[in-house]
């Protein structure tokens, strides 16, 4: 499964109600809320395979299969499973008891994207996973705080912060999905931020007055160039993402975008030459490492990487040279 600027790996998951709650109180993006999960499957199958269920859910279940009362924050998931188990609180009310049931593919389950070595893992198609969740506490913000659209640019940009800083431990896990879904969330909170400035910056003169204009333009101004810089480091964020799935052609895209608002960013230079090479456009690669080096001209790392792509470079075009004679021999 690929990571693109829409992942296609979601996981469809069926959650029955075994006891009701309160119809009037559900949780919102961002709140925080306490649930009491208990696993209703074996785990001997993801043993063999590899895989440890407490880090797969970012949280210690209890080992005597009792329900184990966990305190979460709405939205901020930290690894696929954890994202899944999210997505089924959305839709749940306070003091409600749900069954959660979902099959999915192993494949999804290793976020370091290295499963392609794991051999064994071909035999086994979908993993089928149980959970029974009841949703006892929800800590409600007011209104005002949980709607995105009635947020502040500060606050939205705030909001963004907190999941890029979550995203980066995240991706330090080797959790690369989740990361890339994170740094993507946060991406969303500054598109929203930058258009409520430009829409505040094109208010007519007079809707201010004559003592603070000035201060407001000029606190506007300086919060839309912390977000194009912060939006610039997302975007190479998503980017090294792909890169760690091989897909080659959204990297290219998102260094890309980076590189517009940041055009003397040097990792994301490098990382877009690196998904170059992967494209084997060597050309193109080369030409984004020697714009990073001469940038960062005592970078030993960008001048190696110059002569492999050479090299590179080199055998791919004799490769084709030969496989042409032979076509036209």
């Amino acid at each position: 499964m690929g990571i693109d600027s829409e992942p296609d790996d979601q996981v469809d998951f069926t959650l029955c109600v075994l006891e009701p709650g309160d119809l009037n109180t559900i949780v919102e993006e961002g709140e925080w809320c306490t649930i009491e999960i208990t696993k209703l499957f074996d785990t001997s199958i993801l043993k063999s395979l590899g895989f440890d269920l407490d880090n797969l859910l970012g949280f210690i279940l209890n080992k005597n299969d009792t329900p184990t009362s966990i305190r979460l924050r709405l939205g901020y998931f930290n690894t696929f499973l954890n994202q899944i188990i999210h997505k089924s609180i959305y839709k749940m009310k306070l003091n409600e008891r749900s069954h959660l049931s979902f099959e999915v593919n192993p494949h999804l389950l290793d976020e370091s994207l290295a499963i392609s070595d794991k051999h064994h893992l071909k035999e086994v198609i979908f993993l089928d996973l149980k959970f029974d969740i009841r949703l006892t506490n929800v800590e409600k913000l007011k209104s005002y705080e949980t709607c995105i659209y009635k947020l502040t640019e500060d606050q939205l940009y705030n909001l963004s912060m907190e999941h890029k800083l979550d995203a980066n431990e995240i991706f330090k896990k080797n959790h690369i999905r989740t990361a890339f879904q994170r740094y993507r969330k946060a991406i969303s909170y500054l598109i929203i931020a930058d258009q409520i400035i430009k829409e505040k910056i094109a208010q007519k003169e007079d809707e201010m007055s004559e003592n603070n204009e000035v201060e407001i333009a000029d606190r506007l101004n300086e919060l839309k160039k912390r977000i194009n810089d912060q939006r610039a480091l997302l975007y190479s964020n998503l980017a090294m993402c792909q890169l760690k799935n091989g897909n080659y052609d959204m990297a290219v895209i998102n260094t890309t975008k980076c590189l517009e608002i940041d055009s003397k960013n040097v990792k994301a230079l490098f990382r877009r030459a690196q998904a170059r090479t992967g494209r084997n456009d060597f050309d193109e690669a080369l030409e984004d490492y020697k714009r990073a080096l001469n940038l960062d001209p005592n970078n030993q790392d960008i001048k190696n990487r110059i002569h492999h792509v050479e090299t590179l470079k080199k055998t791919y075009t004799q490769a084709i040279s030969k496989n042409l004679k032979k076509f036209f021999s």
